[in-house]
């Protein structure tokens, strides 16, 4: 079985984490979205990702970072 570390897909998983944390630092740093909103985007985003992990899979941060989209336009 191959260790967690070599799979593509865990650093696939784990880069469309942190394209989501640039997405909240830049939501962040425009100044529309205030604190419930970073807390929900990271609530969000970090246990997909890691669930993402788990599994094997890029596809829960992927949905996260889908979210997180929707939750900035639900700001504008």
């Amino acid at each position: 079985m191959p260790s967690r570390l070599r799979d593509r897909n865990v650093w696939f998983g784990l880069l469309l984490g942190v394209l989501g944390l640039i997405y909240i630092r830049s939501m962040s740093a425009s100044g529309l979205a205030e604190l419930p909103h970073l807390m929900a985007a990271l609530t969000v985003l970090v246990p997909l990702t890691l669930f993402g992990v788990v599994l094997r899979s890029p596809w829960p941060a992927a949905a996260a970072l889908a979210f997180l989209i929707v939750i900035n336009l639900s700001l504008n």
